[in-house]
């Protein structure tokens, strides 16, 4: 019989005036989660068994909230977002991560950082209405290459495609953004108006690239086709399914496809985590599990290597491990 059902918790913060946890993500291994907050530290955690473990605090070198924090394919490199416009990079020294750059440009709050599978490039983005790519150079430096200004309004995600040279963005116009490498720029390779009634906070992409999820503040889930990608240039996004979450009327800010399955898991702020299914042969979006949790949940996460394993942040202060029996 399926079920779900929280397994474990840690705190992340014990701030009584700003625990909130923004972020997290696990590594490639699935062994470490990092997850970032209000009360603007990192921590990275380690899996035994069902249970976190600390093994790392980074506090102090950003002096507003850390929005977002996400590992690279390799393991190696860790960035994090801070509303203090500037993006950290951090590289696995020894036996813990160090301060290797400090990225800045951007005019406001930095929403989301990403790196791409292969680690060439870095994807950044901001309520200054901007997504920014950062190439990494054989020294390791960081310089950028494209400054995109096609959206109106605060930029919540962007989101790269597992295989190919692909750039996704979302946010407050309710517009998704897709973009490519022309040999010399990224460019636009498909703007999607109306793509959703209301702002755009998450989207992810099944483990094939084939399919993308989105969610928006009037807790409607969409699932995407994604057509022609090769080349990146005639790539285009096609909605195949709508869904509404009929049972509340608060927005939906998270979304984790699983990368073993067509389970989506999704959250937002009703406290709720929600698991849906997508079944490809009718195109259908269907409800599958729902557990209600004690906070607002800003984030969530399967986990790289378990199926059944996911992470959720939530505005209490916790960082929740929740099993998700198929």
């Amino acid at each position: 019989m399926s079920s779900i059902h929280s397994i474990s918790f840690v705190q992340h913060s014990t701030n009584p005036i700003s625990p909130r946890v923004w972020g997290l993500n696990w590594n490639s291994s699935g062994k470490n989660l990092v997850t970032c907050g209000e009360d603007k530290s990192v921590k990275i955690w380690k899996l035994n068994s069902d249970k976190l473990e600390m093994i790392q605090k980074i506090s102090g070198d950003q002096t507003r909230a850390i929005r977002y924090a996400h590992f690279s394919s390799c393991g190696r490199f860790l960035a994090t977002a801070s509303w203090d416009a500037t993006v950290i990079i951090y590289e696995y020294i020894g036996n813990e991560f160090e301060e290797k750059h400090k990225l800045e440009g951007h005019e406001n709050e930095v929403k989301c950082c990403k790196f791409s599978p292969s680690g060439e490039y870095l994807a950044t983005c901001s309520r200054d209405k901007t997504v920014w790519v950062w190439q990494v150079d054989e020294d390791g430096d960081y310089e950028v290459l494209s400054i995109l200004q096609r959206h109106s309004g605060d930029v919540k995600f962007v989101l790269w495609h597992p295989d190919h040279e692909l750039l996704l963005s979302g946010g407050y116009d309710n517009a998704l953004r897709m973009y490519y490498f022309d040999g010399d720029d990224w460019v636009s390779a498909q703007d999607i108006e109306g793509a959703h009634g209301s702002t755009i906070w998450s989207a992810d992409f099944d483990s094939t690239g084939k399919y993308l999820v989105s969610v928006c503040a009037e807790h409607v889930v969409k699932i995407w086709e994604l057509t022609s990608p090769l080349p990146t240039s005639s790539a285009k996004l096609l909605n195949i399914a709508t869904y509404e979450i009929k049972d509340t009327v608060w927005p939906l800010y998270s979304v984790s496809w699983n990368p073993f399955s067509n389970l989506i898991a999704i959250s937002g702020g009703d406290h709720h985590l929600r698991i849906l299914q997508f079944n490809q042969e009718s195109s259908a979006i269907l409800p599958f599990l729902s557990l209600k949790l004690d906070a607002e949940i800003n984030s969530i996460a399967w986990n790289s290597t378990n199926d059944s394993l996911l992470a959720a942040a939530l505005d209490d202060g916790t960082v929740q491990l929740v099993n998700v029996n198929i």
